[in-house]
């Protein structure tokens, strides 16, 4: 059972530090849209590829977390 907290543990320190980062780019992003036309095209598909990083990163480790629970339902480590 501690196995599993763990695992469960590491994961969601794991996501909380993607969310983080991508929220502090984000937040940068953001400052640079007032400049121009050109970096607010700029930005706004660098905010495309943060947003599909998150979720793909966010789905993989969900995934992550439901093989280890299945691991566990049939008694591996």
């Amino acid at each position: 059972m501690d196995n599993v907290i763990k695992a469960i543990n590491k994961k969601i320190k794991q996501i909380v530090i993607s969310l983080t980062v991508v929220g502090i780019l984000l937040l940068i992003l953001s400052f640079l849209t007032v400049w121009t036309a050109f970096m607010a095209k700029l930005v706004m598909g660098m905010v495309i590829l943060l947003m599909a990083y998150v979720f793909l990163s966010t789905a993989y480790r969900l995934w992550q977390i439901q093989q280890s629970f299945k691991d566990i339902g049939k008694g591996k480590k």
